[in-house]
């Protein structure tokens, strides 16, 4: 027997990190450390740490019962799941259409290409439907989990050295946050809104677990599939940090800010990498920060579409005549048409469009919070199956914390 007998049983833990390490990494990280320098640092640890049993809800309760977390959905009656498909339907062309518009920043840099954001973002679509429509997802999908790799190991790297760049920094203090500012706050919220991911993956983390069945329908012992789930969350945590700091070291109180544009964004940040580590590395970094942004935007595309015409089908009867496979197929057109419309007659601007969808994300997040306790200490899961107390307890101070913030926002935005 292998002396890592857990290592067999990774995978959608990785695939969580890979979806993760995204927009609320490369972007809303790094933006926080070049904005406001360390100010922000607690609010990253604290906003994953607090949305931790918003997400092991996923791999704990398809361990335990065998079942996806939309069938933990449904045994709470019809309104969760009702919320669950409401909230997915409005935010995703919203989320899809973010994640493709940085990833296209990404692309023009690499390619030299000026083209109209929302042109690129489509044939950036187009090239994922055809991934998943001729089936070669998983084999992407296993070369990216090393490219993510890659991207860690830089941004360690980078973030280590940039304490060593000597970047000159302006005589004035820098900003600071204040909770009294309206775009502080806005940006706070913006910054915690995905992060580490949207709450509703944690259906996505559920299905990835489902999929690790064996021939003979066993699923992964509990012990190995929490491994898998916190290598990929506590790594995630780490790397946001990482992010934040190479931000701070390399712009925060220095006259430079980050462009609001996609193709000016992605330049400047891979220019913070090479900056820290030498021009040598350039061509690497922008190919790996690439095609981690693409990882995402592939899991996302896909995964929506999933979980939503899975969540159809249980609330419209009348979709039971239609197979599962029709109904994704429906759906990810769907997705795909309404994130470049979005691109073409609202916004392409980076910056807004980013802020914009993470602040939705955030007002989503109490919502799912609650129903995700509501399954994780729910009659399902024998009681010696749930978490400890401590564990309670940071559900419902999450929750409390998820609700009051959006009302405080709510308040001093509108009223």
């Amino acid at each position: 027997m292998s002396r890592f007998p857990f290592l067999a049983y990774l995978g959608p833990g990785l695939l969580y990190a890979g979806a993760a390490v995204g927009v609320s990494h490369l972007v809303q990280s790094t933006r926080a450390g070049a904005v406001y320098g360390y100010g922000l640092l607690f609010v990253v640890i604290f906003a994953n740490f607090i949305k931790y049993p918003f997400f092991v809800v996923g791999t704990k309760y398809t361990i335990v019962t065998g079942k996806s977390l939309l069938d933990g959905y449904e045994s709470l009656g019809r309104l969760p799941i009702w919320i669950f498909f409401c909230i997915s339907v409005g935010t995703m062309c919203i989320i899809v259409a973010t994640v493709t518009l940085v990833t296209s920043g990404l692309f023009s840099n690499l390619l030299g290409l000026t083209m109209e954001p929302w042109l690129l973002c489509a044939f950036i679509l187009v090239f994922c439907f055809l991934l998943l429509a001729i089936g070669k997802f998983q084999a992407l999908d296993g070369l990216m989990k090393w490219i993510v790799v890659l991207l860690t190991i830089a941004t360690i790297v980078a973030m280590v050295l940039s304490f060593y760049a000597g970047i000159p920094k302006l005589s004035t203090e820098g900003k600071t946050f204040s909770i009294s500012n309206l775009s502080d706050v806005a940006f706070l919220i913006a910054l915690m809104g995905w992060m580490p991911i949207p709450i509703e993956a944690a259906v996505w983390q559920s299905d990835w677990t489902l999929a690790k069945k064996t021939a003979d329908g066993k699923l992964p012992p509990m012990k190995y599939a929490m491994i898998d789930f916190n290598i990929g969350y506590i790594g995630t945590t780490l790397l946001a940090v990482c992010f934040l700091a190479l931000g701070s070291n390399m712009m925060y109180n220095t006259g430079m800010e980050f462009s609001s544009q996609a193709v000016g964004f992605a330049s400047e940040l891979v220019k913070l990498y090479t900056t820290a580590i030498g021009s040598w590395s350039y061509p690497i970094i922008l190919v790996a920060a690439f095609f981690t942004m693409f990882s995402t935007t592939l899991t996302c595309f896909d995964a929506y579409p999933r979980v939503v015409s899975n969540a159809s089908r249980r609330i419209f009867n009348s979709l039971e005549r239609y197979s599962t496979e029709k109904l994704y197929w429906f759906w990810i057109l769907l997705v795909g048409l309404g994130s470049v419309l979005i691109l073409l007659f609202f916004r392409t601007n980076m910056k807004s469009l980013v802020d914009f969808a993470t602040t939705v994300s955030f007002l989503n997040a109490p919502i799912l919070a609650f129903i995700h306790h509501l399954i994780l200490f729910g009659k399902e899961i024998p009681k010696e199956q749930r978490p400890k107390p401590w564990m309670n307890l940071l559900s419902w101070f999450g929750i409390l914390f998820l609700f009051s913030f959006s009302i405080y926002y709510i308040n001093i935005t509108f009223f």
